[in-house]
């Protein structure tokens, strides 16, 4: 199949090829109805942008940068809400995974293509040392800020556990996995805790992890030691929640009949039909939006004070709560 060009579009919507061109790069010459146009129209056909020849061709590409752990699959879900977000914008964005080399690899590959402002999503896990010399504007999705200059997106966490700690008021008993020593584990801990205390509920916290295997191996030491066969267990995201789900159905316990299940992120996990797990759901796709918006008006020159926008989550209730 021959690949569509700039001529294609034009000719589709019979405007000119430097129309089209202007249009995908959002320049204020063309209209905003044009450019919408031209964007759908480009979409409809499968255009690709030369990201090669973009570089070479201007001194100011239309380039974000996101740097996430693609391991996470709340961070999956983010980086693909902020794909679409700029898209729609008329931008481009350079996605760099953090596990493969580190943060400051990940942060050195996304400035190489010449990103003119960077998304990084959750900093409180970075080291402060990876972002040193960067001179593009940062935006940050997490806890805290990846630097003092830095906007922020922040989920407010408080908003979904209260919905949660309704739902678990009747029970005796909860064990909490938790996310380990990374901010934004705290910052959950801390929001769970704070509304579970009024309820008088017996809550132990045992500390676990993010990933499937750490929810599995912190549920089967917890049955091990407190012969746990009823209350609700709380984990730390849906990954540890799928774990922990495996380590109770291990022990022929049924969820929710025995032990009521709920996870965080309201990733693709929670939301599948083979597991219909009740979890928090953060907003990504708003969260993502907020954070393209403050990226392209960086990038365009806003010098604004640093903004902090938060971002209320909610509970999911489905099969396992």
């Amino acid at each position: 199949m021959a690949r569509v060009t700039l001529r294609d579009i034009a000719q589709a919507l019979g405007v000119s090829t430097s129309t089209v061109s202007l249009a995908l790069r959002g320049s204020d010459r063309i209209s905003a109805p044009v450019r919408e146009k031209v964007v759908q129209e480009a979409s409809a056909q499968g255009y690709r942008t030369d990201l090669a020849g973009a570089l070479l061709r201007t001194a100011r590409p239309r380039i974000i940068g996101l740097v996430c752990d693609i391991g996470q699959e709340l961070h999956v879900e983010y980086s693909r809400e902020v794909v679409s977000a700029a898209e729609e914008r008329g931008w481009s964005v350079m996605v760099e995974d953090t596990a493969l080399g580190g943060a400051a690899a990940a942060v050195s590959r996304v400035m190489q293509l010449r990103s003119r402002s960077l998304v990084v999503v959750d900093p409180g896990s970075i080291a402060p040392e990876a972002f040193k010399g960067i001179d593009v504007p940062l935006i940050s999705i997490g806890q805290i800020s990846a630097a003092p200059d830095a906007d922020l997106i922040m989920s407010n966490n408080l908003s979904g556990m209260r919905q949660l700690a309704e739902l678990l008021s009747g029970e005796e008993r909860v064990l909490c996995l938790d996310g380990g020593r990374s901010v934004s584990a705290e910052r959950r801990r801390e929001a769970f805790l704070r509304v579970m205390r009024p309820l008088g509920t017996r809550v132990r916290v045992v500390s676990s992890g993010s990933t499937m295997d750490a929810g599995w191996s912190s549920m089967h030491e917890a049955l091990a030691k407190e012969g746990l066969k009823s209350g609700a267990v709380v984990c730390y995201n849906d990954q540890c929640a799928l774990g922990a789900m495996a380590a109770l159905w291990q022990k022929h316990l049924l969820v929710p009949d025995d032990v009521r299940l709920v996870g965080f992120d309201n990733s693709r996990i929670a939301r599948s039909q083979a597991f219909e797990l009740t979890s928090i759901d953060k907003n990504p796709r708003e969260v993502a939006r907020l954070a393209v918006e403050r990226a392209v008006l960086r990038a365009e020159g806003d010098v604004s004070a640093p903004v902090f926008v938060e971002v209320d989550t909610r509970l999911v209730r489905r099969r396992t709560a």
